[in-house]
């Protein structure tokens, strides 16, 4: 309990820290819908030329191991873009895009797959209609396709955001490096438990109502 009572004038920073976290999963996860669907339906595609680089690359990123992707990234990109005077590039930053790849390699296979469950009358229906494939691509398949997507677009959701401590290894400032200050400036052992423990409980405290949610949804889709 003394352990806990000493850990209490540093919650606010730990709240901070694990606010960053949260901010980099979302937009990570945002990003990886943004490539993922376009990687996706790039699969789908009726050009050879178009469909096989898209599967290889959905391939690649699927299978990159998420901390070297982090490191590879944090090589690749510069310390700032030479656009004017110079824009700083912050190292959460490129965390975001790093998390982002692989997270969109496995959404590009939640939007294949999304896309291949709707049911072949609806694609012929939109043709007859008259829409061009990409119309009836965007207007009448993938709206249909993104309630199928939706349970195991939450758990993708829920990976990348317990992946967001990796940044910490990169000298990115989240919930995982600010705890790691807090030992630091403690110096006491006896806290070791309650700190990451306390990091712990925050982050299944978020992600695990999230999961409930996604197979609740993933059933009812089921049974329809």
């Amino acid at each position: 309990m003394s352990g806990f009572s000493a850990l209490w004038p540093w919650l606010p920073l730990l709240g901070r820290g694990l606010l960053v976290n949260l901010g980099m999963g979302a937009l990570a996860m945002a990003l990886a819908c943004l490539f993922g669907t376009l990687l996706g339906a790039a699969q789908l595609a009726p050009s050879v030329s178009v469909s096989r680089p898209a599967r290889w690359l959905t391939q690649l990123l699927r299978n990159a191991p998420w901390l070297v992707v982090m490191f590879f990234i944090m090589q690749l990109l510069p310390y700032e873009l030479a656009i004017g005077t110079g824009w700083p590039l912050p190292a959460w930053l490129k965390a975001v895009l790093a998390l982002a790849l692989p997270a969109a390699g496995n959404f590009a296979e939640i939007v294949r797959g999304g896309l291949r469950a709707v049911p072949l009358a609806q694609w012929e229906a939109a043709t007859a209609l008259g829409y061009g494939q990409r119309t009836r691509l965007w207007r009448v398949i993938l709206p249909q396709a993104a309630w199928l997507m939706l349970p195991p677009s939450m758990g993708l959701y829920c990976v990348v955001t317990m992946s967001t401590p990796l940044a910490s290894l990169v000298g990115v400032s989240e919930g995982l490096s600010v705890a790691q200050q807090v030992l630091a400036a403690e110096a006491r052992t006896e806290l070791l438990l309650p700190v990451y423990g306390l990091v712990l409980l925050a982050f299944f405290l978020y992600i695990f109502p999230i999961s409930l949610l996604a197979r609740a949804l993933e059933r009812r889709w089921a049974g329809r």
